[in-house]
């Protein structure tokens, strides 16, 4: 009788293979662990295959139970590991306590993956967004919110149904079709395609139960979105200006004329003008300095000017108890009531007259103001990398777009131009 209380020597089948009626369990160096060899089928070294067993007690009963051929990758040292588990399992209480409870352990493991996959699979774009890409765009994107009322606009009526990884290519086109068919600005379908590229960027790094949410090709790539013309070709001119500047000194507010005049001498942006503290304004040395950011437009030192000089004193002496040169509006957000506030201007004063609302090239907005700083400069005769360095561009080529306006003698040349002599017309 063997260890089970059966007879030694019966044929039996273990693991689709048919032992030997004459086979014997050997024992190994390690306790509790024994094999037997197949009476003919051999492993690439020469030598017969192996089935091992384990001894152990359960609740004080004697087991023993096969765990595997060697040509299946098991071996003495895994057999003893596996005992060493299932008895510590025995002595604490915890884990499965038999190789059978492991078996079944593992087949619910593998039934509960494959559901988390099957679950993965089926996660719709509304559920990804709201539960996974918000969270991570809070921490990572100080725009967040925008691209939040993108997906509620657009992106969720048109694509939230649809499982993450049901998105296909033809999807991503028809969507693009439809935000040009609705009249959206290239610009503005730019900035949707972008959202919805960084969802799917998001969702293939994502796991599930160690399964990407998205596999595949991200299916915004390839697709040509609209040529978006940015460059903003107009600049004020000194009476514009100065209607500017005059029609936003009448508000009950200074913030405006100041930022205005700010702009127009120093090319900050309004983002800038908002993030500026009395701690980046050097009036000894007549520096503002522009803190770099990470996602942010480069930052650097910006001269200023008696005009700017003036403003930021009377700032200064007016200013309330706080760090910044341009505090919030009762509460609100500087940046939005300034821009609304200077497209109502410029629109009053008749500088977008006859503008399409879309006419990013021509219609005056605040950024036109640093526009014109570039402008002016370039028509006083700086020279274009003065200008590159006053603008904090990161390239030349960003600033070579002012080179024509910059007076350059030879383009009086041209009007002084007589050929050679000997290829003179003769004279009728």
């Amino acid at each position: 009788m063997d260890f089970t209380g059966k007879k030694a020597f019966k044929p039996e089948r273990i693991g689709g293979a048919i032992m030997s009626s004459k086979g014997k369990k050997h024992p190994t160096k390690y306790t509790g662990v024994r094999f037997r060899e197949h009476h003919s089928r051999r492993l690439r070294n020469g030598s017969l295959d192996r089935y091992f067993y384990i001894r152990y007690k359960e609740n004080g009963t004697p087991h023993e139970e096969g765990l595997g051929w060697a040509s299946e990758g098991w071996n003495a040292e895994k057999a003893n590991l596996m005992r060493s588990q299932i008895k510590k399992a025995n002595l604490t209480g915890e884990g499965p306590r038999s190789l059978s409870e492991m078996r079944t352990a593992s087949k619910e493991a593998a039934k509960m993956v494959l559901q988390e996959e099957e679950k993965a699979a089926e996660i719709s774009m509304n559920y990804f967004f709201h539960e996974c890409v918000v969270p991570r765009m809070k921490k990572e994107k100080r725009s967040w919110l925008t691209d939040c009322q993108r997906y509620k606009k657009f992106i969720g009526p048109n694509l939230g149904h649809i499982p993450v990884n049901g998105v296909t290519k033809n999807h991503i086109q028809k969507f693009l079709d439809f935000m040009v068919e609705s009249g959206s600005a290239p610009s503005t379908v730019k900035q949707y395609m972008g959202v919805v590229r960084r969802i799917f960027n998001i969702a293939a790094e994502t796991q599930i139960a160690e399964t990407p949410v998205f596999t595949g090709q991200n299916p915004t790539t390839g697709i040509r979105l609209p040529v978006v013309r940015n460059n903003r070709d107009r600049f004020l001119t000194g009476e514009e200006a100065e209607k500017l500047i005059s029609a936003s000194s009448k508000l009950k507010h200074s913030d405006l004329h100041d930022a205005i005049v700010l702009s127009l001498n120093t090319g900050l942006r309004l983002g800038e003008l908002r993030r500026l503290i009395w701690l980046d304004v050097d009036f000894d040395s007549g520096m503002v300095s522009v803190r770099e950011e990470a996602q942010r437009k480069p930052g650097g030192k910006v001269p200023l000017n008696e005009a700017a000089v003036t403003i930021l004193r009377k700032r200064k002496g007016s200013a309330e108890a706080t760090d910044m040169v341009f505090p919030p509006i009762f509460g609100q957000d500087l940046r939005e009531n300034l821009s609304y506030e200077f497209r109502r201007i410029a629109d009053r004063v008749g500088l977008n007259k006859g503008l399409a609302a879309d006419d990013r090239q021509r219609r005056v907005v605040f950024h036109s103001l640093r526009h014109t700083f570039a402008s002016w400069l370039a028509l006083a005769g700086v020279d274009i990398y003065r200008i590159k360095t006053l603008m904090r561009h990161k390239t030349i080529e960003m600033t070579m777009r002012y080179a024509h306006l910059i007076p350059d003698a030879t383009r009086q040349a041209v009007h002084n131009l007589t050929p050679p002599k000997p290829y003179q017309m003769e004279s009728s």
